[in-house]
């Protein structure tokens, strides 16, 4: 595989990707231009691993740089958004730094997980709980969005970002529990580690 992974289908639709989300930036306070190219990446974000299994193109790398671009395209919104949007942001890839450590079975939750974060991962995130959770990741820096710009009815827009942020809190507690855990085992590997003898 080597260095022909990084123009596996999949890989070159995140290239895409980081371009629609760059071009997006300069329309920021234009939103159906900044929607258009930004919501076409995000949108983008399904074929990668549906061509991936597709076209027997899956790699570390990709899983890899797919999340990447996630993290930097709603990254880049957050800090666009929000002065103090970076904060969002930095915990989303100390969480990616944690779960990726785990190796690909990072979503398999044991005894050691605390029962709401359990409620939250199981099947994959693929329970209401789970649904919500990663709808507030990708959704609230979104519907702030919009908010700004008044696209919808208020009462209507305002529970849907009362629903993303009940979302985003749930993933903010799988979030902390993976880093406690990451920073835990970085601990313990000092502890357990032998001192360098220099003399």
């Amino acid at each position: 595989m080597g260095y022909d992974v990084l123009i596996f289908v999949p890989n070159v639709i995140g290239y895409v990707r980081l371009i629609l989300f760059g071009a997006s930036i300069p329309f920021f306070e234009q939103p159906v231009w900044f929607l258009t190219l930004y919501g076409i990446s995000v949108s983008l974000d399904g074929f990668d691993g549906y061509f991936a299994r597709k076209l027997n193109q899956t790699s570390k790398f990709g899983a890899w740089f797919d999340v990447v671009i996630d993290l930097v395209s709603r990254g880049g919104l957050w800090c666009m958004l929000y002065k103090y949007g970076y904060f969002i942001i930095l915990v989303e890839w100390l969480t990616f730094l944690a779960t990726h450590s785990r190796g690909p079975d990072w979503k398999t939750t044991d005894e050691e997980f605390p029962y709401l974060c359990k409620l939250v991962m199981a099947k994959g995130f693929r329970t209401p709980l789970g649904v919500i959770a990663i709808s507030g990741v990708h959704g609230l820096p979104i519907a702030l969005y919009y908010q700004q710009f008044s696209f919808m009815a208020p009462a209507i827009l305002n529970t849907i970002i009362l629903i993303l942020i009940l979302g985003r809190i749930l993933a903010l507690r799988v979030e902390v529990f993976y880093i406690q855990c990451h920073l835990k085992n970085l601990l313990l590997s000092e502890e357990n580690s032998q001192p360098v003898n220099t003399d």
